[in-house]
């Protein structure tokens, strides 16, 4: 008699032991996919985001890396470098410095890039934009330049005023062969935009050298962040 409530008791058992295998219902599961559909659905367009403005962050910073190795190789070699952008989706930006010139000169004016001249690619996404479109630029000049300040920061998505170093590592404005600072004080900026997002970024050259990047935040009260 004992063995046999003994059984039927090991026999509930089991049977609830089953039941907790046996897994998942139809409504729990549906619940579960549900709620992993919403998750996705707040994750997926942050995560997008974050990787449009990544590429935007990466160009500009790749393109100030840039601007400092030919601060640097225009000091070393005594002679003043510029750097261009060129092509269009994919483009590149590079140091326009072979052939080097008797008088000075350096480079192709960039038309033409070099094996040896330094180089990075530009994501498809991003665009060199003049000046003239970029937003607020009144109040990053002022982040740039003192209130008084007589420069007026130089274009660099413009050929005819590339961004220039000379030997003593300032910004300076090519000139008859002569890149120096003795024509007065000079400073750049040049402007990207991510075509996807239209989010923008910068590249500032003070007139003492120094090279800054920039994200603007956007929206009718947007600033430029230095990062």
């Amino acid at each position: 008699m004992g063995r046999s409530k003994k059984m039927k008791t090991t026999g509930k058992q089991s049977s609830k032991q089953r039941s907790r295998i046996r897994g998942f219902s139809l409504i729990e599961l549906v619940l579960a996919v549900a709620v992993i559909m919403i998750l996705a659905a707040f994750a997926i367009p942050n995560f997008t985001s974050a990787m449009h403005t990544a590429h935007l962050k990466g160009v500009v910073s790749d393109y100030s890396g840039l601007l400092q190795n030919e601060r640097i190789r225009a000091v070393g070699d005594d002679r003043y470098y510029s750097a261009y952008i060129i092509g269009n989706s994919p483009s590149e930006a590079f140091v326009d410095i072979y052939p080097q010139q008797t008088n000075g000169a350096s480079g192709t004016g960039g038309t033409a890039v070099n094996p040896n001249d330094p180089l990075i690619p530009i994501n498809n996404e991003i665009r060199q934009k003049a000046v003239g479109t970029a937003p607020n630029t009144s109040s990053l000049q002022l982040l740039l330049l003192p209130a008084n300040s007589p420069v007026v920061p130089l274009d660099g998505s413009s050929t005819a005023s590339p961004p220039t170093f000379g030997p003593r590592g300032l910004p300076c404005k090519p000139l008859s062969g002569v890149c120096d600072t003795l024509g007065g004080p000079q400073a750049y900026w040049t402007f990207f935009q991510n075509t996807v997002t239209q989010q923008w970024g910068a590249v500032t050259i003070t007139p003492a050298g120094r090279i800054q990047r920039w994200i603007y935040t956007g929206g009718p009260t947007g600033i430029w962040v230095s990062y």
